[in-house]
C-alpha cells in the first residue's frame, strides 16, 4: 500500500476553481428568462386532500401550469442514495409520490406552480383552493408504535419501517461472567445539515426528447434512475448534470427536488423550468440526522476488559423511509471497529411518525 501522502499536506483539486470564484454552482447556469418552480405545502401533520380546486391560480396571467397528484404517475418511489438492487427484497422502501394526496408531515407537498416569474408563482399558490380531512398524528417513535396509533403506511403495520438486527458471540453468557454490567439510557436529537447552498435545481426537454436535469446532488448517476422511475419514463430519457455543490454532508444524498422539478418542466412543455427551496422548505422538506433512541447494556471486568454489549434501538425515521433502516444499522455498525466486543447484540427498530424526514 502507497503510505506517500501520510503525514503531508494534500491540495484539493477543486481549491482554486472555488478561491477564484470560477467554480459554478446550479444557481449560475440559472438563466433570466427560465421559468420559476414553487410548492404548495400541507399546513398538517396528517391529512387527507379532499378537494382541490385550480381554476384561480390557472387564471392568473403568467402562470404556465399548476399540478396536483392527480395529474402524475401514481408510481411511488424510494429517495435514497443506494445503488438498485435487482433483488426486489434488498431495495429501498418504496413510499414516496412527487406529490401527494395524504400529506404525513406539514409541508408535505401536494400541489406546484410553473410561472414565468418568482413573485407570480407565489402569487399562485395563495390562489390554489383546498380542503383537507385532519388525521390525528403522531410525533414520537414511541407513540407511533401504541396500539391504535395513527398508521402512516397502509402497507407498514405498527409504522414499523423494519426491526432487522444482527448478533455474534453469546452475549447472555459474557453478561453472567462479567465483574460489572453497567446499564442506561440515551437519546440524540433531530440534527438538520444546513450546507450553506440549499437544495435547487433546474429541468428542460433537450431537442432528443431527454429530460435534462441540473441539480446540486451528491448522487447524480441515482438521481438519474429515480427521476425516470418517478415519472415512468426509460432511464435513457433522463440526463443529470452535477456541477460543484455548496455543501451536502449526507443531505443531498438523498432525491429531494429533482423529480418535481423534472415533472415541472414536463408540464410547462420542456421549457427551463427552475426550482430553488428557501432556507424555510430546507427545515421542513429535506433530510435529517435522525432522532434515535437507546438502551445500552454493557459487560465490563474490573481491569477495564469489554465484554459483551446489548444494544436496543429505536429510530424516528420520520414520514417517508428514505434511507430508513439503513440508519438504524449503520449506527450499529459504528461502535465495532472502536471496541473489541467478544459478543454484540444490536437490535434496532425504525418506525414513521409525522416529522420531516
Amino acid at each position: 500500500m502507497d503510505h506517500n501522502i501520510v503525514g503531508k499536506s494534500v491540495k484539493r483539486l477543486d481549491a482554486v476553481a472555488k478561491v477564484t470564484g470560477k467554480a459554478k454552482y446550479t444557481d449560475d447556469f440559472f438563466e433570466r428568462d427560465m421559468l420559476v418552480g414553487k410548492v404548495l405545502r400541507s399546513p398538517h401533520a396528517h391529512a387527507v386532500v379532499k378537494s382541490v380546486d385550480l381554476s384561480r391560480a390557472r387564471a392568473l396571467p403568467g402562470v404556465v401550469a399548476v399540478f396536483t397528484a392527480l395529474d402524475l404517475p401514481k408510481i411511488k418511489f424510494a429517495t435514497a442514495g443506494h445503488p438498485w438492487s435487482l433483488d426486489p427484497g434488498h431495495r429501498d422502501v418504496e413510499d414516496r409520490l412527487i406529490l401527494t394526496d395524504k400529506a404525513r408531515f406539514v409541508g408535505d407537498a401536494v400541489a406546484a406552480v410553473v410561472a414565468e416569474d418568482l413573485l407570480t408563482a407565489e402569487k399562485a399558490l395563495h390562489l390554489i383552493d383546498i380542503e383537507y380531512e385532519v388525521l390525528p398524528h403522531v410525533l414520537t417513535a414511541e407513540d407511533a408504535l401504541k396500539e391504535g396509533a395513527p398508521l402512516l403506511h397502509d402497507n407498514r403495520p405498527g409504522n414499523i419501517v423494519s426491526s432487522f438486527g444482527v448478533q455474534f458471540g453469546d452475549v447472555e453468557a459474557e453478561f453472567r461472567g462479567a465483574d460489572h454490567v453497567i446499564e442506561g439510557d440515551y437519546e440524540t436529537s433531530i440534527v438538520q445539515h444546513c450546507h450553506i447552498e440549499s437544495m435547487s435545481a433546474f429541468a428542460f426537454v433537450d431537442t432528443d426528447g431527454r429530460v435534462v436535469v441540473n441539480s446540486s446532488t451528491q448522487i447524480p448517476h441515482i438521481v438519474r434512475r429515480i427521476v425516470a422511475q418517478a415519472l415512468g419514463l426509460k432511464w435513457g430519457r433522463v440526463q443529470v448534470i452535477k456541477p460543484f455543490i455548496g455543501g451536502g454532508f449526507g443531505n443531498k444524498q438523498d432525491v429531494v427536488v429533482e423529480p418535481l422539478t423534472a415533472a415541472m418542466t414536463l408540464a410547462a412543455g420542456g421549457r427551463p423550468v427552475r426550482y430553488c427551496m428557501t432556507r424555510e422548505e430546507v427545515f421542513i422538506d429535506t433530510r435529517t440526522r435522525h432522532a434515535m433512541k437507546l438502551h445500552l447494556k454493557t459487560a465490563v471486568n474490573s481491569d477495564g476488559t469489554l465484554k459483551g454489549i446489548h444494544v436496543q434501538l429505536l429510530s424516528n425515521t420520520g414520514a417517508y423511509a428514505s434511507h430508513g433502516h439503513s440508519i438504524a444499522m449503520s449506527a450499529g455498525g459504528k461502535f465495532r471497529p472502536l471496541y473489541d466486543f467478544p459478543a454484540v447484540k444490536f437490535e434496532p427498530k425504525t418506525v414513521y411518525t409525522n416529522l420531516p424526514v
